[in-house]
This record gives structure tokens, C-alpha cells and sequence, in this order.
């Protein structure tokens, strides 16, 4: 009896132990219908949110209004949506444009097909006092599946980012230049807004300048045209300088300098902008009875005359006039004695001294200045005047063009010829054109040389076509050059020539030409020749053959 109940206690001690073994390992069945996965899958999904509208991202600042605000989503699903509306929630101080304190809702509503992107704008009113940093929002979607009924939502948490705007200023440190002499002008450029200006860059227009705005600057000479100054950081600035050389005739006008700004904003775009910053010429010197005129440069390596102009603005008579003139460099060199004269220069009239002078290269553009000293007799006195002036030293370009002619390569008619630099320093840009004149049919054609070296002709060979087909005879054409020089001054030779492309052949139109003619007649005489000689020989008789065999 003990021995079954041991046994009866066992078994019901091995099923407590089993049953829960049992319990943990075998799996739940799912209800009928039920998948046994997790999906977690949604139809939306969202790329991009930012300030500016569909792939134009902008800047914006605290206290703006109605600025956009864009988002971008893709339809990740597997069928098509429609009646897309987008709702956001942003912290307190950005506020919907079109209604105050209401919802801030997309103003657009959309459909989507399966794989696809949209985009939903909405507009806000950012408020003041915001600071400049990254933000947290949410978005709410409302949609529906085609052909599916009931309306579906999802929810996006995402960040942005307040950008700020840069405001970009430029203006010259001092805007006065004296005339006749070098300045040095430093330009500010600075940023009063609320982000940075990246990487910027600026160019000198002198160019345009001299045809679009007012001021004459065919005659000013600048030694830079592009800076880049990095970035320009909020409510700070970087400044650039460059020499300008003024020349007398501009005293008392205002240079207009206009400047090509890029550079890239907070948002990553590449901006473009124009700039003008005005510089003063100051007067002439008000104090002394000669006004000066003097060149606006000197040729470099060449002797040359320095010529000067002196005005008597006086209404006196102003006698014997001495003159001396003094270069502030040792690589300028006067060809004689420092001393000049002129006997009298009436009121209000003018006279010139030729001075003979050598610019070295050592001083190829650069600007020297001058200390003119000037002793005369005005009324009965002796009046010593001391003046400054300079004058811009440009180095030699002396270009011809010679050898034009006719040459066929590789079946291909072609005008050649030579650019020959006689100067001192390398032509830059070179392009040669080929134009037609007097009723020629030659077509217009272009070929860029590049550089035209001083140490050897410059080849050049334009290949060239007719409007009536293969070219022949002698062609007028009109022959362009265009180069720069090193202060990238465009520059213009042109000269006429009349290049042969020779005689057509001739046709023959199915006879016998001229040339043929002659030799079948020279051969048809020859022949007739030897047969009339033939005729003419004398006949010897049988009977005096048959005796002198025997």
C-alpha cells in the first residue's frame, strides 16, 4: 500500500514539472486570419524640410513674414494616395501667415503615385526674438489610399534650422584719390546681417565699367582685378587693397567702380551680385599758376619722349621758366641734362617740353612718381613751384601680320600667315579672323592663336570654305587680329590682302583641247614628212641590178 501511494505522489510531482516545460516552449497559436508578423510599414515617408520653396532653399531671419517653409516626402507604399493635407506643429514663435494663432496648413493639397515625391509649402510668420539655431517640429499628414474608403494619417517628428541672412556692404576706407599720383585704395567689405558670407570672391569690371557707367577709367590703371577674401563672418569684415593710378584729367570727377561679388549663404547656394564703390578725384592743386599735363604711361624698354604740357592759368605773363624733374625710381632714366626751358608762356596758354627718356624692366607695370620743381618770373618776382605727378609704366606689344597666302593641307584650302611681336613682352589671347571684301566668297572663319611670343613668328592658318563651292582666283580679304595686353586691354590690328587660290581647270566638254590639237597636227606633219621623202627617192632600173649581179 505504501509503495503505490510513493508512486501516486511521484506522478503528480513529474506533471507540476512537465506541464510548465511544456507551457513555455510550445507556441501560441494566432487567432484564424491573424498574420503572424509585424509590419510597421507606412505609405509616407519624409526627406527634407527647410525654408524656401521646392529646390530653391532660402535665408531667413528672425522678424520676417510670409516666408515659405517646404517639405518633402516620398510615397513609399504600394499604391497610389491622394488628398494629401499637411498640418505642422512648431514652437509658439513661428505663427501661420494667413490666420493668427490658427493651425499653420499646407497651402496646397496633392496625390502622390506609388514611388513618387511631393512636396507640401506652407507659409509663417517667424517671430523677433528667436535666435539663430537648429529647431524641432512635428507634421501631421491626412491622406487616402485609391480605392481604398476612409482617411488615413501619419505622424513626422523632424529638425530644422533658423539660418539667418547675410547682408553684404562694400565700401573704400577713403574714398579721396589725388590726381596725377599712384593711391592706395582698401575696400571694406563687411557683413551687418544675421549669417555668414562663405568663401568670397571679387572681380574688377574696369572693362564694362568704362561703357556702362559715367566715369571714364580708359585712362586709370589698376594692378588688381580679383581677390578672394574667405568668409566674411556676422557683423564683421575683411578688407582688400590695390593701387590705382589716377591720371591729371580726371581732378575733380568720381570714378565708379563696379565689382562682381559670389559667394556662398547659410543655405549652401552660390550667390552672385554686383557692387559699385565710388572714389573721388580730388581737384588740382589750387595754389600753383601751372597746370600740368602728362602722359597716362611710358613704354618699357624703349627710349622715348616724356612729353609734358604746362598751362599758364594765370592772367599774367609768366618768363623764364626753368624746369626740373626728378623719378622716384633709378630705373627710370633721363636721356640728358635735368634742366629744361622756356622762355615765356603767355595767360591762359600752353606749351610742351619733350623729354627723352628709358623705362628698364625692372619697373614694367608699375606707376613712378615724379617731383617736378618749376622757378619763373610772374610780375616782377620769382615764384618757385614744387608739383608731384606719375605716370604708369606698360610694357611694348608690337604686333604685325605678313606672309598671308594660300596653302592646301591635307586637301583642306587654308589662309596662313605669321604674327610677328617686335615688343618686349608676350601678346595674350590672340585671335585671328579672315573676312571677305569686295564681293569675295570667301566665308568668314576664326582661329584662336593663344599667346604671341616676342622670340619668334606666331604660324597661324584658318582653314577656310566658299559660299559657291571650291575656291579659285584671286580673293580680297580683310585680315583681324585681337590680343590682350598684361593688363588685359583688348587691342585690334586689321589689314587688307588679296590671297590666289588659282585658275580653275579647264573643261574639255567631250573634244580635244587646244594642246592636244597642235600635237596630233605636229605628228600628223611628221608623218606626212617622211612619206613625201619616201615618194620623192629615185627609182633604180631592174636591167642595171641584173648587170652589176652578173
Amino acid at each position: 500500500m505504501i509503495y503505490k501511494t510513493i508512486l501516486l505522489t511521484t506522478i503528480i510531482l513529474m506533471g507540476y514539472l512537465v506541464v510548465p516545460i511544456y507551457a513555455q516552449s510550445a507556441p501560441e497559436q494566432p487567432p484564424p486570419g491573424a498574420s503572424p508578423f509585424t509590419h510597421g510599414f507606412t505609405d509616407i515617408k519624409l526627406l527634407d524640410a527647410y525654408f524656401g520653396y521646392p529646390n530653391q532653399k532660402i535665408e531667413v531671419q528672425p522678424g520676417d513674414k510670409n516666408v515659405p517653409f517646404t517639405m518633402v516626402f516620398a510615397n513609399v507604399g504600394t499604391g497610389d494616395i491622394t488628398g494629401i493635407n499637411g498640418f505642422l506643429d512648431l514652437p509658439i514663435q513661428f505663427s501661420p501667415a494667413t490666420s493668427a494663432g490658427g493651425v499653420i496648413e499646407a497651402d496646397n493639397t496633392q496625390s502622390a503615385t506609388a514611388g513618387s515625391s511631393f512636396t507640401l509649402t506652407f507659409y509663417l510668420n517667424v517671430g523677433k526674438s528667436l535666435p539663430i539655431h537648429d529647431y524641432s517640429g512635428t507634421a501631421k499628414l491626412t491622406y487616402s489610399r485609391v480605392r481604398e474608403n476612409g482617411l488615413r494619417q501619419v505622424f513626422f517628428d523632424f529638425n530644422f534650422k533658423l539660418t539667418g541672412k547675410g547682408l553684404l556692404n562694400m565700401k573704400a576706407d577713403n574714398p579721396f584719390l589725388q590726381p596725377a599720383s599712384n593711391n592706395q585704395v582698401t575696400i571694406q567689405v563687411s557683413d551687418s546681417g544675421t549669417a555668414s558670407l562663405n568663401d568670397v570672391d571679387i572681380t574688377l569690371n574696369s572693362q564694362s565699367n568704362a561703357s556702362n557707367v559715367g566715369s571714364n577709367l580708359q585712362n586709370v590703371v589698376i594692378d588688381q582685378h580679383h581677390w578672394n577674401i574667405g568668409t566674411v563672418s556676422t557683423g564683421s569684415s575683411n578688407s582688400y587693397s590695390f593701387n590705382i593710378f589716377v591720371p591729371q584729367d580726371l581732378a575733380d570727377q568720381t570714378l565708379h567702380l563696379p565689382f562682381t561679388l559670389t559667394y556662398f549663404d547659410s543655405q549652401g547656394n552660390h550667390i552672385s551680385d554686383m557692387r559699385t564703390v565710388d572714389l573721388i578725384v580730388g581737384p588740382a592743386s589750387s595754389t600753383t599758376t601751372i597746370k600740368l599735363s602728362t602722359p597716362s604711361y611710358i613704354m618699357m624698354g624703349v627710349m622715348q619722349n616724356l612729353t609734358l604740357g604746362l598751362q599758364n592759368m594765370s592772367p599774367s605773363k609768366i618768363s623764364d621758366i626753368s624746369i626740373s624733374i626728378t623719378p622716384n625710381s633709378p630705373d627710370f632714366k633721363i636721356l640728358q641734362d635735368n634742366k629744361w626751358f622756356i622762355h615765356a608762356i603767355n595767360p591762359l596758354e600752353s606749351s610742351t617740353i619733350q623729354i627723352p627718356v628709358f623705362a628698364d624692366q625692372n619697373i614694367q607695370d608699375q606707376a613712378v612718381n615724379f617731383v617736378m620743381n618749376i622757378q619763373y618770373t610772374k610780375d616782377g618776382s620769382t615764384v618757385i613751384e614744387t608739383q608731384n605727378f606719375a605716370t604708369y609704366i606698360r610694357p611694348v606689344i608690337d604686333v604685325s601680320v605678313y606672309g598671308v597666302q594660300v596653302s592646301e593641307i591635307a586637301g583642306q584650302q587654308m589662309i596662313i600667315g605669321n604674327v610677328l611681336n617686335q615688343g618686349n613682352v608676350n601678346g595674350q589671347f590672340a585671335i585671328v579672323t579672315i573676312d571677305p571684301l569686295e564681293g569675295s566668297t570667301i566665308k568668314t572663319a576664326t582661329q584662336y592663336i593663344g599667346d604671341i611670343d616676342i622670340d619668334a613668328p606666331t604660324p597661324f592658318n584658318v582653314p577656310v570654305q566658299s559660299t559657291t563651292g571650291k575656291l579659285s582666283g584671286d580673293q580680297k580679304i580683310l585680315v583681324t587680329l585681337t590680343y590682350k595686353d598684361t593688363l588685359l586691354e583688348s587691342h585690334t590690328i586689321t589689314q587688307i590682302d588679296t590671297v590666289s587660290f588659282g585658275m580653275p581647270a579647264p573643261q574639255s566638254n567631250g573634244s580635244f583641247s587646244q594642246l592636244q590639237l597642235v600635237i596630233l597636227i605636229a605628228i600628223a606633219a611628221g608623218i606626212g614628212g617622211i612619206v613625201f621623202k619616201i615618194k620623192k627617192k629615185p627609182k633604180v632600173p631592174v636591167e642595171e641590178k641584173t648587170q652589176k649581179i652578173s
